[in-house]
């Protein structure tokens, strides 16, 4: 994930190190912060590979006095940057947060890339609500299975939870739709 965060950042301008490291936690914030030696690593290791490099402070939108030294992305890491997007596999269990990243950054994908992301997500959420449903389901399929703490607070709370996140994956659902239904009509303008 901070990979893609980092290249993504860089496709749209170079930034100093303590921007890259602010803009992305504020992107993944509050709770999650990239820490300066995990971002100095991971800096190295795209330096190391070709995938970033040092870039002319003059070149950075955002000026500062600050001494830091200053990224801008490569050909091979834009070419990383599209892999990374249009990974579908990897990371699913966090892939909810990944296709955050993914949907600022949407524009740099052709429009059928973006059409195959934000269906590939329609999907992811459809499933998550389709396994909250199987669990309901499975409850009132099975009334003597769950009989004996039925009247419980485990029960009421758990029924609760499975509610309330059927809630969210509808949401996530409705804006991945809209998101989707904004690419298509950018496609029809384009051919009108």
């Amino acid at each position: 994930m901070y990979e893609l965060l980092v290249l993504s950042l860089l496709m749209r301008f170079p930034l100093h190190a303590y921007m890259i490291a602010k803009i992305a936690n504020d992107t993944i914030g509050p709770w999650e912060k990239i820490s300066r030696g995990t971002l100095s690593t991971l800096l190295k290791k795209l330096d190391k590979a070709g995938l970033i490099t040092d870039a002319d402070q003059s070149k950075v939108p955002f000026p500062s006095e600050r001494p830091s030294r200053v990224y801008e992305i490569t050909q091979s890491g834009r070419e990383r940057f599209a892999q990374l997007m249009m990974d579908t596999t990897s990371n699913l269990g966090n892939y909810q947060r990944i296709f955050e990243i993914k949907s600022i950054h949407l524009e740099f994908m052709t429009k059928e890339e973006q059409i195959y992301l934000v269906s590939h997500y329609i999907d992811y959420c459809q499933k998550a609500i389709h396994h909250l449903q199987a669990q309901i389901q499975e409850f009132e399929d099975n009334p003597d299975a769950i009989s004996h703490f039925s009247d419980t607070p485990f029960y009421s709370t758990v029924n609760d939870l499975i509610m309330v996140r059927q809630k969210q994956w509808r949401t996530e659902l409705e804006w991945a739709q809209q998101l989707r239904e904004g690419i298509m009509s950018q496609i029809r303008k384009e051919y009108d």
